[in-house]
Order: structure tokens, then sequence, then C-alpha cells
């Protein structure tokens, strides 16, 4: 019965209102408008999109490739297992059309979705366990 009734409650409760192109999966918002996603006072991170998944390798060729995008990144790892997600930070439309237009063209296969992840996740082989001496 409590559980009814808070779930009725909850549902009462107006959504806040989000201003068109602040939600926080916009791939780019506007700092004039958006507040940001993290503000530590030191490191500012306005928006975060995934574009690419595969293995940590992958990514990191993807880094490469991509340094001339001018934008920060981040290679996510997926724990235990030869998976990463590569991040990127703080993206213009320039910087972002550089990386994804980067990755359709040369890695389309490593093109980031919630289904590539979710098949990806399912095959990857696990990290190699360093020998102990």
């Amino acid at each position: 019965m409590i559980g009814l009734l808070a779930l009725a409650l909850a549902a009462a409760d107006p959504a806040p209102d989000v201003v068109p192109g602040c939600e926080e999966r916009a791939p780019i918002r506007d700092p004039a408008v958006c507040a940001p996603l993290f503000d530590n006072g030191e490191y500012v991170i306005q928006n975060m999109e995934s574009v690419a998944v595969g293995t940590t390798e992958e990514m990191e060729r993807i880094r490469k490739e991509t340094r001339h995008c001018g934008l920060d990144n981040r290679i996510d790892g997926v724990g235990g297992l030869d998976l990463a997600v590569y991040d990127i930070f703080n993206a213009t439309e320039t910087s972002r059309a550089c990386v994804r237009d980067w990755i359709r063209d040369n890695a389309p296969e490593l093109v980031f979705s919630e289904e590539r992840f979710e098949q990806k996740f399912r095959t990857a082989p696990p990290l190699p366990t360093a020998e102990k001496p």
C-alpha cells in the first residue's frame, strides 16, 4: 500500500524543466545556456559522448588518429574484459564531426551504439592476466 502511494506521489511531481539542447546526453551543450555536467573548479565537462566501442588497442588507435581533432577524450575499460569505450568531452560541432567522421570512414565497425556495446560485451575475451613469478 505504501509503495503504491509513493508511486502515485512521484508520478504527480512534474519533471524538472530542461532547456532544449541542455539534456544530459546532448552531444553539444551551449555553456552560455547549460550548466556543466561536471565542474570541480579546475576542470569543467560541458558535454560527453561515447563514440566508439571495441578493444582497448582499437580505442588507443582512434585516440592517436583523431588527436588532431582537438578535444578531450577518455578510454573507459570494461572490467576484466578486452573491451573499451571511447568517450569525447567538451566537443564543438567541428571537433565532434572530425572524430565521428574519422571513425565512420576508417573504422565503421567501431561506431558506438548500445546494441553494438551489448554485442561486443557478450563476445569480448577476458584481459590476459599477468603471470606471477
